[in-house]
């Protein structure tokens, strides 16, 4: 006679069960994951994009307000005073010094400082003549120690 242990394992009922569990689960948690790679968009490639303008805002922002450009700068307080230019430093080499284009993948600018029915523009070394953009800003500028307002037209080309 054959025990009715052995036909009945119960061990082996339990490990089938167990088996038809875990491929559903593994079935259930790989369908859920790709929907929801599928759901949720990537934004990698949005994050690393620069909006449109930035560039050139922060160049703009250097020429106004770095003392190593255009600023009125007092050494005895190590100050520089933003949109306030020096007019014995609104010159190409200084410019040039401030902004290195000597790289032709840079975009080029000219500078005209409009003030008392004159104008002086200053423009980098990569400079083609041809105006691509061009923007107005206010600022004042100090002439033998007076200050003055002024309108700095800055146009922009874009690199090669």
């Amino acid at each position: 006679m054959i025990k009715s242990t052995a036909i009945f394992n119960k061990k082996a009922d339990i490990s089938g069960r167990k088996m038809v569990f875990y491929f559903i689960v593994i079935f259930v948690l790989v369908a859920a994951f790709f929907i929801v790679i599928w759901v949720i968009p990537s934004g990698k490639s949005d994050i690393s994009e620069m909006p449109i303008g930035l560039e050139d805002y922060l160049l703009v922002q250097r020429f106004l307000n770095s003392p190593y450009c255009f600023t009125l700068y007092h050494s005895d307080m190590k100050r520089s005073y933003p949109h306030i230019f020096d007019i014995a430093k609104f010159t190409e080499g200084s410019l040039n010094k401030c902004y290195d284009a000597k790289d032709t993948n840079v975009k080029a600018y000219r500078l005209t400082l409009s003030y008392d029915n004159e104008k002086k523009p200053v423009n980098t070394m990569n400079w083609e003549g041809f105006l691509k953009k061009g923007e107005t800003n206010h600022i004042f500028f100090d002439k033998d120690g007076k200050i003055q307002q002024a309108e700095l037209f800055i146009e922009t080309q874009n690199a090669k």
